[in-house]
């Protein structure tokens, strides 16, 4: 293969689908920017990940009505799932810095609750952040009008994620039983986060899952979402693991035409990510999808579920088939290079169970390619560097 396979390896639609655009932030192919891990990882040395995604909190003070962890649907899938888990603050702030000293560049807070309600939040970032850690939030947004949350978004943050999920305030607050006025709120705490963040590289943007309830608000929502001061909006489709988009099928051809729609409101100061449509379901499936036959990405990124336990990734966070040790009670490292997680990597050779269908594909494929050669290193690195100059926030892989 010549490296334009290096190009394919990225997400596309099917014939009469909406063209995939993804923002800057989101780009799959960011392992490019890591010149000596790929090096290590095509020559089969060791490295550590350099992104860790972490839930601190299984509360949430919103019950959106297409959560994943509290679906019905999801009972097998999440089944570590509870909401009364939470990562204190001293373990949490000692997790950051054992992952710093570890070689850990940058952490996501997300996870199966609301980060920014756990009490000691901001404590946690800003220790983080004085470790040399790069900090990304992915957010329901209802505190982010706080001065002690905003605050510290803009001084330790590199970027943060909204959930919008409505184009009025009436079906926002349907979907997510706010209570708030959250929604109200985005015009104003946005564009003063923007305006006033330190790292140069920040952005704030926001994430709409397309459900059958608000796919007709797709256009207003997206509109909000430039008028706000955001830096992009991100389409994505309602997803259960078990289920797949089956959901919103009987529209996709009205979901596609609107995203087509709202892709021209794309310019140098906003971006519109238009998604991958038709992806199957994680769990309860028989198919493997995808071109490769190893996860390689979970050499590069890690996951921490509020339990404490480290998982391979985040897409099988919190599932008991999946659970590899406890960070809090023995160590990020002795867990991270202990028995457990080799084991795991030995008896998934061929993506069992909940990895027959991988969030992360077009970075799996990129990777295994490279492994087998069947895309030149060397040049595919060349190419990125004409193409992305400067990788946006490249320590979250």
């Amino acid at each position: 293969m010549s490296d334009e396979s290096y190009r394919s390896a990225r997400p596309t639609n099917g014939d009469g689908l909406a063209e995939v655009t993804l923002d800057q932030a989101h780009a799959p192919d960011k392992v490019l920017a890591h010149e000596d891990l790929l090096r290590k990882f095509v020559n089969g040395e060791s490295f550590r990940p350099v992104h860790m995604r972490v839930g601190i909190m299984g509360a949430c003070n919103m019950r959106c009505n297409f959560c994943n962890f509290h679906s019905p649907n999801e009972e097998n899938f999440y089944d570590l799932f509870s909401f009364k888990d939470a990562i204190p603050t001293d373990k949490s702030v000692r997790l950051m810095r054992e992952f710093a000293e570890s070689g850990g560049r940058a952490v996501t807070f997300c996870g199966s609750g609301e980060c920014t309600i756990h009490r000691g939040y901001t404590e946690i970032c800003n220790s983080g952040h004085a470790a040399g850690l790069r900090i990304g939030l992915i957010t329901n947004g209802s505190r982010l009008h706080r001065d002690d949350i905003a605050d510290c978004v803009v001084n330790t943050h590199t970027w943060v994620r909204i959930g919008l999920n409505a184009g009025t305030e009436a079906t926002f607050n349907d979907i997510t039983r706010d209570r708030e006025r959250t929604f109200t709120s985005f015009l104003g705490s946005v564009r003063r986060l923007r305006d006033n963040a330190v790292d140069p590289d920040f952005r704030i943007g926001f994430n709409f899952v397309i459900t059958m309830q608000n796919y007709r608000e797709i256009s207003q929502a997206a509109r909000i979402a430039r008028d706000s001061g955001a830096h992009y909006v991100r389409f994505e489709p309602e997803f259960y693991s078990s289920m797949g988009h089956e959901t919103i099928e009987q529209v996709m051809a009205e979901v596609s035409a609107s995203l087509d729609d709202v892709s021209t409101l794309s310019s140098e100061e906003f971006e519109v990510s238009v998604p991958k449509l038709d992806r199957g379901p994680m769990d309860q499936v028989e198919s493997v999808e995808g071109d490769f036959d190893h996860c390689h990405y979970s050499r590069f990124v890690t996951a921490v579920g509020a339990d404490g336990h480290l998982y391979p990734c985040p897409q099988v966070h919190l599932n008991s088939r999946y659970r590899i040790g406890n960070v809090l009670e023995d160590g990020y490292l002795k867990v991270l290079e202990g028995g457990a997680r080799a084991e795991w990597e030995s008896s998934n050779p061929l993506r069992t169970d909940l990895c027959k269908s991988c969030f992360y594909r077009p970075q799996n494929e990129l990777l295994e390619w490279l492994r087998k050669g069947r895309i030149k290193l060397d040049d595919a690195l060349n190419t990125y560097r004409v193409e992305v100059p400067h990788a946006l926030h490249a320590d979250f892989v």
